[in-house]
């Protein structure tokens, strides 16, 4: 099964099918789609958006924590016996789980997986080794979707 990535809103537009999408460049969807580069140079946008569940907690353009714990409640019910990778402290919050990240935490039929969000802003990528744990992980994440 894929694994589902969750992001928090997608700021240029509220259709779900553009959660974590992979354009314009400089977006979340992009940059997590250039982490995987590093593993998997050749990786084209189409493959990225079929090897992943997206979604993001608010289908709006503006977030709403209040909505995304909303949402973030009903995603056990979901996706029970599956893995989630969350993205940034805000779906972290909503979701309700200590920060953790990269390591796995079992919880309600979920396997939970973080990353920072994956913005320009966040410094904690622009460390080689961090950068190179998030490529790994993402890339495991893909390559478990293809069994």
């Amino acid at each position: 099964m894929k694994v589902i990535l969750c992001g928090m809103n997608n700021p240029l537009h509220s259709d779900p099918r553009y959660a974590l999408f992979p354009y314009p460049p400089g977006c979340a969807g992009w940059r997590i789609l250039e982490l995987l580069r590093i593993r998997l140079p050749d990786l084209t946008r189409s493959q990225y958006s079929r090897g992943f569940e997206r979604i993001n907690l608010v289908d709006d353009m503006v977030w709403d924590r209040w909505k995304a714990r909303d949402k973030a409640a009903q995603l056990p019910s979901l996706y029970r016996g599956r893995t989630i990778v969350l993205f940034g402290d805000g779906v972290r919050r909503a979701v309700g789980l200590p920060k953790e990240l990269i390591h796995p935490i079992e919880r309600d039929g979920v396997v939970w997986r973080q990353l920072p969000h994956p913005s320009g802003r966040c410094r904690w990528y622009n460390d080689p080794e961090a950068r190179d744990l998030a490529s790994s992980l993402l890339y495991d994440m893909f390559m478990e979707g293809r069994r």
